[in-house]
């Protein structure tokens, strides 16, 4: 028995996989035809994985400083908003109001 895979790169490259199983009853050989399959799979995928991740996580980084920057940006917008001014405005009432009790 044989199992046949084939992979297709981004690029259009195929990569055909080719694994012969064992006739060690016809479930137990195909799962060890799968597992080594699957380890070719591995094999072939790993360093396009690595390369994406590393890709990425330079990407990411370059975003992750963008976004420290606009969040220090709005933590002081948050303050700003946040801090009540109880001071009396000169062309007007204050604007917090304190209870009176009669």
């Amino acid at each position: 028995m044989e199992l046949r895979a084939e992979l297709t790169s981004r690029d259009g490259v195929k990569s055909p996989l080719r694994v012969s199983c064992q006739p060690q009853g016809n479930l137990r050989g195909l799962l060890n035809g799968l597992v080594r399959l699957r380890e070719q799979v591995s094999a072939l995928l790993d360093p396009l994985v690595q390369q994406e991740s590393s890709g990425a996580a330079a990407a990411i980084g370059d975003q992750s400083r963008a976004g420290d920057e606009e969040d220090i940006d709005e933590e002081d917008e948050d303050e700003e908003e946040n801090h009540i001014n109880a001071k009396a405005r000169p062309d007007g009432p204050p604007l917090k109001r304190t209870k009176t009790h009669s």
